[in-house]
């Protein structure tokens, strides 16, 4: 009787223990219960890296855009001649008076009595009776007035303003816009420029 009494009371001990070992298993719980945080740091680390890794393509993009920005030139005005030095070919007398004042002079052409020359600073005015026949700028002008637009009186700087010539002569180069026509005389020797001409095509 008494050996089923031990056996019986160490029966319930080991159930006795089996309960403790539960409840020290379930005190590790907690632990198993951090290993999340540690996940979410590793989470967050790496998000880190994504966003430290990204940052240098947008710098990439915005210079590329600023690279690809477009440079708008400025349009060179079009050159019809319809005035050189504030003279058209259509002015009589008294319009050029009005516009340039009195002449220094008034020349008679010895051949053609017809041809009047008004002498002005740098440039003559040569009438036909009431219409002019052209105006003539002498080689030490340094700038011309066309249309409204001053160029150096230079041919690289009238070429860069009207473009190719229109004729090629053995004393010049001529320039045509319609009725008018501007032409730089050249000499053949020394490509020194000596005078600018504007005339009217019918005094050809």
């Amino acid at each position: 009787m008494r050996t089923f009494i031990l056996i019986g009371c160490l029966i319930g001990g080991i159930f006795a223990y089996t309960g403790d070992i539960g409840q020290v298993t379930a005190t590790y719980s907690p632990v198993t219960a951090s290993s999340p945080v540690k996940a979410i740091k590793a989470e967050e680390a790496t998000h880190e890296i994504v966003i430290a890794s990204a940052s240098p393509s947008t710098v990439t993009e915005v210079t590329y855009a600023a690279e690809s920005t477009p440079v708008v030139k400025a349009k060179k005005p079009k050159f019809t001649l319809q005035t050189v030095n504030g003279i058209t070919l259509y002015d009589d007398p008294s319009l050029v008076i009005q516009k340039l004042g009195k002449p220094k002079s008034k020349t008679v052409d010895p051949d053609l009595t017809d041809l009047i020359t008004y002498e002005y600073p740098n440039m003559n005015v040569i009438f036909s009776g009431e219409f002019i026949q052209s105006v003539e700028m002498a080689e030490n002008t340094k700038t011309l007035l066309i249309d409204g637009s001053e160029v150096a009186a230079t041919v690289d700087a009238v070429k860069d303003a009207l473009g190719e010539p229109d004729y090629v002569t053995e004393d010049g180069i001529v320039f045509e816009r319609d009725e008018a026509l501007l032409k730089l005389f050249i000499d053949a020797d020394t490509q020194k420029l000596t005078s600018i001409h504007y005339f009217h095509s019918f005094s050809m």
